[in-house]
């Protein structure tokens, strides 16, 4: 199985930027507290959803997922399923921090001939995030954000790097109801590259499938729409769907050419909690 579909297995699983734009502004409810910007507060959304079991396939997983956005002491918490980044600089325009991530790798594919390709470990990666914030843009109450994030392998199982520039844009539609969409470019080393794209001489003879090395570079660009609906002052429903084109070597694999397909779609719902 692939990361995506490594998140069930621990209770953790999330589209990429399923949920992140929602923590970045909270709707104006009418309160009689003071705001205490140096308390303990965050967003939990838990949930469940449908993607690719692995990245290519044209099989699909219904699997649950979680993602928690927690801040205090000037300090912000984000977890996406196997994910986690700590955010340096919340409550700035510029945010910046490091980020660790499990990748469950692929073993017991759902596709029978890709289950016969050498088993890929599961690899710990650790890097970090730049973001940029533009609160205000074009419309009071919008945010807008490009952000970067890079990581690395460190456990030797592809011994490669990837990374993605993303645009996101959240307008609240009325009171309760935000409205987002958002935009990544994916892109990856040799080593990441060959070791989920690529098929060894070893693999070909088992599976059928042509030898393939695969190289990095620009691996997919991916489009998302997310809306969240705030039901009370602390719960809310939170829907996410997008699309994703493997792209480059990652297209041209067997894997996907063969067996699979470039055209990744994923989707899911989830109830939110803010305190």
């Amino acid at each position: 199985m692939v990361p995506l579909s490594a998140w069930a297995a621990t209770g953790c699983a999330v589209a990429p930027a399923f949920a992140a734009d929602l923590a970045q502004k909270e709707p104006d409810w009418p309160t009689e507290e003071p705001d205490e910007k140096g308390g303990f507060h965050g967003l939990i959304i838990v949930g469940g959803g449908a993607m690719p079991d692995y990245e290519g396939a044209t099989e699909y997983a219904a699997m649950p997922f979680f993602y928690a956005n927690l801040e205090a002491f000037g300090l912000g918490l984000e977890i996406e399923g196997p994910e986690a980044a700590l955010n340096l600089r919340p409550d700035a325009a510029f945010q910046f921090g490091p980020a660790i991530r499990y990748d469950m790798g692929r073993d017991g594919a759902s596709n029978k001939v890709v289950d016969r390709l050498d088993k890929i470990d599961g690899a710990f990666e650790v890097g970090g995030f730049a973001a940029y914030q533009f609160n205000a843009f074009l419309m009071q109450s919008a945010v807008f954000e490009i952000s970067a994030e890079l990581m690395a392998d460190v456990s030797g199982v592809h011994e490669g790097v990837s990374g993605s520039v993303s645009a996101s844009y959240m307008v609240a539609a009325t009171e309760r109801l935000r409205l987002g969409a958002d935009v990544s470019l994916g892109l990856a080393s040799d080593g990441y590259m060959d070791t989920y794209f690529g098929v060894t001489n070893a693999g070909a003879n088992r599976s059928g499938l042509a030898a393939y090395t695969a190289a990095g570079g620009i691996k997919d660009v991916s489009l998302g729409v997310t809306a969240s609906y705030n039901v009370t002052e602390r719960w809310g429903i939170v829907g996410r769907a997008s699309y994703s084109r493997l792209l480059g070597d990652a297209a041209d694999s067997p894997i996907v050419k063969k067996e699979g397909s470039p055209d990744q779609f994923m989707g899911g719902l989830g109830i939110s909690y803010s305190f």
